[in-house]
């Protein structure tokens, strides 16, 4: 057999390349393997790392056993920030004053801090999730000791469930934040008290601004509960929002025994159930208000939450 190390390379590059134009055969290429992240793509998957550094309340770095180094933002949950200029808005409904969110921002850092700090955390992605949010920070629930660090966040009123987001345990989430308002837990107790205003025996009871899930996924979540002192037909009655989305009642009689609930889906009405058949979410998470008239358009109640 002929030694291809007898010929001249360029007679061997020749050769190759008539191989590969006129036989069809391939030469293999170099393509550099890159590992994929621990956690990047499988939904529930759980993996550990070390926190090196808080950024703030939400916030941390830390690094896997491998070496490589990664920024977390704890999902579903939004502490404030720690200064001022990101702390305008009505994000944190019924508190407006920045400095006191920056106040509460610097308090979240430190108490996240205390927590995680040099811990062995455990990482948890959300089938419901992205993996990374726009800043490329890794969304995932974070577990310290045992305790879902989220959670306990939102229970001890150093944050709000960030509803923009959707994951599996937003609405447990949610029923957290409500007892942490109730009990004005941590910032909570800087909130003013939603407004609740009545010149009638009708009241607007409850307002359900910010229903467990995607809004859009769960239009008949947002509701409007009346109650009354005494019987009274509704019919001509509305109710609107502050865009001025009107609804308009029919023939339908609340009790001193019943309530209504006005639902901004669409369903079939009952004598206690209405419904809107609106085809888009209305009641802002943040900040709104309601108002119902009567058929003289005397507002008679009304019911507004954040500023």
């Amino acid at each position: 057999m002929v030694s291809l190390t007898n010929y001249h390379p360029f007679f061997l590059l020749m050769l190759m390349g008539s191989c590969i134009l006129l036989s069809g055969c391939s030469a293999p290429v170099p393509v550099p393997a890159e590992s994929p992240g621990p956690h990047t793509g499988i939904c529930g998957r759980s993996v550990q790392a070390t926190v090196t550094r808080i950024m703030d309340g939400d916030t941390l770095a830390v690094r896997y056993q491998d070496g490589r180094e990664e920024t977390v933002r704890v999902l579903g949950i939004d502490t404030p920030e720690t200064e001022d200029h990101g702390n305008w808005g009505n994000e944190f409904t019924g508190i407006t004053d920045p400095s006191y969110l920056t106040e509460w921002g610097l308090k979240a850092s430190e108490y996240t801090s205390s927590l995680a700090k040099g811990k062995i955390i455990t990482l948890t992605a959300d089938c419901q999730a992205e993996d990374y949010d726009q800043y490329g920070r890794l969304l995932s629930y974070v577990e310290i000791d045992g305790t879902d660090l989220g959670a306990h966040l939102v229970k001890q009123g150093y944050a709000r469930v960030y509803t923009a987001q959707s994951f599996e345990k937003k609405t447990q989430y949610l029923s957290l934040q409500s007892d942490a308002r109730q009990s004005k837990e941590g910032l909570w107790g800087g909130a003013e008290a939603l407004d609740h205003v009545s010149s009638g025996p009708v009241t607007i009871k409850k307002v359900q601004y910010d229903p467990p899930g995607e809004d859009r996924a769960n239009l008949n979540g947002e509701y409007i509960i009346l109650a009354s002192t005494e019987t009274v037909d509704l019919y001509g009655w509305t109710i609107s929002d502050n865009s001025g989305t009107l609804y308009t009642f029919r023939h339908v009689v609340i009790t001193p025994e019943s309530t209504i609930t006005l639902h901004v889906g669409q369903g079939t009405p009952t004598t206690t159930d209405l419904y809107w058949n609106l085809d888009e979410p209305l009641l802002g998470n943040s900040a709104d208000s309601v108002t119902l008239r009567d058929s003289d358009r005397t507002v008679i109640a009304t019911f507004q939450w954040g500023s």
